[in-house]
């Protein structure tokens, strides 16, 4: 029997609405993690299915969805909300809060134009997603099961329908806050920073709760720059106040290291570009501090603002050392990782395979060099680069295989890029899961050599670059 432990809806109601889900047809459940042992024990298949699907209830659910605002694109949008996801309920499991909400379920009070559902497309790149970047750690959303449907949906084109349902410790974002500040909601603002400060940040004063917000959003900022990947739609309703990667839609890993790389062919403007998402980071961190002017000096709130930079640039440049090997630190270590950033970019060199391949670099091997000319050609200025790596390298304190084993923790050899979620999307879309588990099982263990689809481990081939996606993807 699954016991709720729901607190969201302890809340004042003008922070949520009671839904009823509107069921896909004919749902096949297409996959479930391991998370569904874990919550859900002792559904059977059919019952699981129809519990995700909205068909069955459970006693103790509490199928609402929540009210928030936001600022989209840097303009003011008003009042949001869950417009196609419906949280099904809160579960405390091994002392872990964890809230179950599908995404696609049908229409709620806040979809506005919207239709209510998720199409097979977005819902399997974000099952993917979610689970490549928890696999990276990146702290992010998890997903439970995926159900694919027959209704039409239409976005560019006419699609099938998806539900799917994802796990986190709470669905709370900036526009949670911003809804209740700009609306001058004062009880339900009063009442939300008491829920959050006491459910997820306890012991810590509202002052100390947001020194702590700022310092988790630098740090996942900091961590998808590590790793390449691009969000693609960072407004202040898509901001978790737990610092977690949420809402994935056209998100993407760089392929060409494009700095200025835009995954969202909607941001016309380049807003939320690869390169631009620390500063976004803080900008939205903006947003949100504003709305604790009545409970901290506003003197405060700039000062935690400031700390920013400084905390994003301290874990940016630890996990720099990481990926380049380094165990000692000296002061040129930020702008050796510059320089090789920028040099490939220049050369237009993959940079999830330019790292990995990387490891295995010695200084001094010539057959490594040789190795690294035949991939690359002979390029002056990676050549330069390397020689400045090598030096560096001969100041280290362990041997090169040590560090080889090392980088290879660091330097994922795998992760999701847009053509390899295309290919899995169109696998689910023909009613197959088989590329869906494979590529489960890969994501999940992303350091690893996996040499069954080792061919997928090298740079994008050149038909397959850069897919366009968009915020209905």
């Amino acid at each position: 029997m699954i016991t709720f432990a729901n607190s969201f809806s302890q809340l004042p109601s003008f922070l949520f609405e009671r839904v009823t889900p509107t069921p896909i047809k004919d749902a096949r459940l297409m996959h479930a993690t391991a998370l569904r042992e874990r919550l859900t024990p002792g559904l059977s298949d059919d019952d699981f299915k129809r519990w995700i699907n909205g068909e069955h209830s459970l006693p103790g659910e509490q199928r609402i969805a929540t009210r928030y605002a936001g600022h989209q694109f840097g303009v003011w949008a008003g009042q949001l909300g869950d417009g196609r996801a419906i949280s099904l309920g809160e579960i405390l499991s091994s002392g872990e809060r964890l809230e179950i909400q599908t995404k696609g379920s049908g229409l709620t009070p806040f979809s506005r134009m919207g239709d209510g559902r998720a199409v097979i497309r977005s819902s399997v790149r974000e099952y993917l997603a979610s689970e490549a970047l928890h696999s990276l750690g990146v702290p992010t959303t998890r997903v439970l099961a995926l159900l694919t449907g027959s209704d039409s949906v239409h976005r560019e084109s006419v699609e099938r329908s998806a539900v799917v349902a994802r796990v986190f410790p709470t669905n709370l974002r900036f526009g949670h806050f911003e809804l209740c500040y700009h609306f001058k909601r004062e009880a339900e603002l009063d009442a939300l920073v008491q829920y959050t400060q006491e459910t997820f940040y306890p012991g810590l004063t509202v002052a100390q709760m947001l020194t702590e917000i700022v310092r988790r959003t630098a740090h996942l900022m900091a961590r998808w720059q590590d790793v390449g990947f691009c969000h693609g739609v960072m407004n202040t309703d898509n901001m978790s106040i737990l610092g977690l990667t949420i809402d994935y839609g056209p998100c993407g890993f760089l392929e060409d290291t494009v700095l200025n790389y835009v995954c969202n062919h909607s941001d016309h403007q380049g807003r939320y570009a690869y390169n631009q998402q620390p500063s976004i980071g803080m900008w939205n961190l903006e947003r949100l501090l504003v709305c604790f002017l009545k409970f901290v000096p506003k003197e405060f709130l700039q000062e935690t603002l400031n700390l920013y930079p400084s905390l994003f640039e301290a874990e940016y440049l630890r996990l720099s050392r990481q990926k380049l090997g380094l165990l000692t630190t000296e002061a040129e270590d930020y702008k050796l990782f510059v320089e090789i950033l920028q040099t490939l970019a220049k050369l237009s060199i993959d940079y999830t395979f330019f790292w990995r391949e990387l490891c295995g670099f010695c200084p001094g091997d010539s057959a490594g060099l040789e190795r690294i000319r035949e991939t690359y050609g002979t390029r002056e200025e990676l050549e330069a680069w390397l020689l400045k790596y090598g030096q560096r390298l001969g100041r280290e304190t362990s041997d090169d295989r040590a560090r080889a084993e090392r980088m290879r923790l660091h330097n994922p050899k795998y992760v999701l890029k847009n053509y390899i979620a295309q290919e899995v999307i169109s696998d689910v879309e023909a009613g197959h899961s088989e590329k869906l588990v494979r590529w489960l099982k890969v994501l999940e263990r992303p350091f690893d050599e996996h040499p069954e689809v080792e061919a997928y481990a090298g740079p994008t081939p050149p038909e397959h670059k850069h897919y366009e996606v968009s915020c209905s993807s």
